[in-house]
């Protein structure tokens, strides 16, 4: 997993001006290659047809997900040996099993804690806008009510008709442009450039993930891990997006701000990318129920000596 740093510039004159690289993971992570996911499990389940006796079709992915097909492999073998040796090797791949178990887990936590961080700064910074925003029109609002108060003040202060009309007409320039600002609801804007985008693998989908471990990259990707059967997680985050963040309006400039170097965010577009990383991040995260089932099937086969 590359390190690397997003900045944040507030525009439009505001007085703030935001640095951070906290959501970043601290270290590059180092994927062993013993337990990646194979391409293509067919071949050793052919071999093996009798793992479908301990492992459903389910629980046989996340195995392959995990990097430990090979080693229920193992287990089985250990069951027609009747050596003394054989309590101890059934352990040994058992703990190996757990171990792999316990290192998923934690890598599902890492990348949650990350989309969570991304998240949660997202909502501040678009709470912030909000803030200067609402500030903002009030402001002007007030500024309105005084304006058309003096003009009106003013306009029956004078006795002349035709200086009366003269007063009222030129509040009237006035008046519009306050309440052409009060219309402008962009507000303020933020600055927000990134060298690693947490969102961009989810939008391309590439084969590797540079972000994401290879086990959750593969879950994300392997269809039997959707409700569906149908489209990915990946894919079907995608669609939501389109159609409930981006509401089927997917330019150039709409991509590069959410899913590349990004761009000038509004309180609205933040709140936008708040969603999409909550959205991630909620997948994720129920990728512990997806192990659950395997993990009891290693409980039982565990305490079989």
């Amino acid at each position: 997993m590359m390190t690397s740093c997003s900045s944040l510039r507030v525009v439009r004159h505001a007085p703030l001006i935001v640095q951070s690289t906290y959501c970043a993971p601290a270290t590059s992570y180092s994927y062993d290659i013993t337990y990646l996911p194979l391409t293509n499990i067919d071949s050793l389940l052919q071999r093996n047809p009798q793992i479908k006796n301990i492992l459903n079709d389910h629980d046989i992915q996340m195995a392959n997900a995990m990097g430990i097909l090979p080693f229920t492999q193992q287990l089985l073998s250990l069951q027609k040996d009747s050596s003394i040796q054989r309590t101890f090797q059934v352990e040994h791949t058992v703990t190996i099993i757990q171990n792999r178990l316990l290192v998923a887990s934690a890598e599902i936590e890492g990348i949650a804690a990350e989309l969570d961080c991304e998240g949660e700064r997202a909502d501040q910074l678009a709470n912030y806008l909000d803030g200067i925003n609402r500030k903002r029109n009030t402001v002007l609002t007030g500024a309105s009510v005084i304006l058309g108060a003096a003009v009106t003040v003013a306009a029956v202060a004078v006795s002349n008709d035709d200086t009366q009309d003269a007063v009222s007409l030129s509040g009237g320039p006035a008046a519009a442009a306050l309440g052409a600002l009060l219309l402008d609801t962009s507000g303020k804007e933020i600055q927000m450039d990134f060298s690693r985008n947490i969102l961009g693998d989810i939008w391309f989908q590439p084969l590797h993930s540079e972000i994401y471990s290879p086990f959750t990259w593969y879950v994300l990707n392997e269809k039997s891990f959707s409700n569906s059967h149908t489209i990915s997680l990946v894919q079907s985050i995608k669609k939501r997006w389109i159609a409930f963040e981006l509401i089927n309006k997917v330019s150039d400039k709409t991509v590069a701000l959410y899913f590349k170097q990004g761009g000038l965010y509004n309180a609205d577009r933040l709140h936008t990318r708040a969603s999409m990383l909550n959205q991630v991040q909620s997948t994720i995260r129920s990728i512990h129920q997806d192990m659950q089932s395997l993990i009891m099937a290693v409980d039982k086969f565990s305490v079989k000596k």
